[in-house]
């Protein structure tokens, strides 16, 4: 009776110790599960990849200990060990980071001939402003010498001037026709410019830079993937879903 009570307990023992294994082994293998699949923030001093292999470590350690070393199967040892190399290996952004460079500068060229037509539009827009107010003070000015010398002029020269006889006093006729013609086109070219200017700003389509503008989004598009690659390089994303997933599958396996 004796010895039928103490297998059984022997029994319920066993039986108590597999089922706590293989609880054991659960929780490790949905811990690393989630590991595999954890994000890095952008922000300094956020969870980083060192935060990481630290979790993963501290996770695997606890594992082996609460397991025991007769049960790591030749299997999971391997796979811990492949798994530490990963994490200590250099990573490589030579050629990710030559491509950003090229692209940034590709961008940044473009955008300074598009800033330079700006520039000399604005330019050329306040020239033809201050050409504007100069031509219309000279002209006023010119208006009132020409009514000045037509006012000193003798009933005879005023008679002349009615006939149609040009006298020397009558030279600013020529001026103020110049200066009047020229205000009449100023305003269309100052249009004109201005037109250019906001088509420019408004980045529209009818703008002789739309091409440089569809290639700089093309670009920027192309940058932002760059980015992203060059963050799941260094966070080694791809590498510690694999990773987590292979030792995950190592530890399913111990019996």
């Amino acid at each position: 009776m004796k010895n039928q009570s103490f297998h059984q307990r022997k029994i319920r023992i066993q039986e108590t110790t597999r089922l706590d294994f293989d609880q054991l082994k659960a929780r490790t293998i949905n811990a690393l599960n989630k590991l595999g699949q954890q994000t890095f923030s952008t922000e300094p001093g956020g969870y980083a990849l060192e935060n990481w292999i630290k979790g993963v470590n501290v996770l695997l350690d606890g594992f082996e200990e609460s397991a025991g070393a007769t049960r790591l199967s030749p299997g999971y040892l391997a796979t811990r060990h492949e798994l530490d190399e990963l994490l200590s290996r250099p990573v490589l952004l030579t050629s990710v980071d030559e491509k950003m460079a090229e692209l940034r500068v590709n961008m940044s060229d473009i955008e300074r001939k598009i800033e330079a037509e700006r520039d000399m539009i604005a330019s050329r827009i306040s020239d033809l402003k201050a050409a504007q107010a100069k031509y219309s003070s000279e002209l006023e000015h010119e208006r009132r010498r020409e009514a000045d010398a037509v006012a000193a002029q003798s009933p005879n020269t005023l008679f002349n001037r009615l006939l149609g006889k040009k006298t020397h006093s009558e030279s600013p006729d020529d001026r103020i026709e110049e200066l009047e013609s020229k205000l009449v086109d100023l305003p269309n070219e100052m249009l004109d410019q201005q037109k250019q200017l906001k088509m420019i700003d408004a980045r529209s389509p009818e703008s002789r830079f739309a091409e440089e503008w569809n290639r700089l989004d093309s670009m920027q598009t192309r940058l932002g993937e760059l980015e992203k690659e060059k963050l799941d390089r260094v966070q080694l994303v791809r590498e510690r879903a694999e990773s987590t997933g292979s030792i995950a599958d190592a530890i399913s396996r111990i019996q």
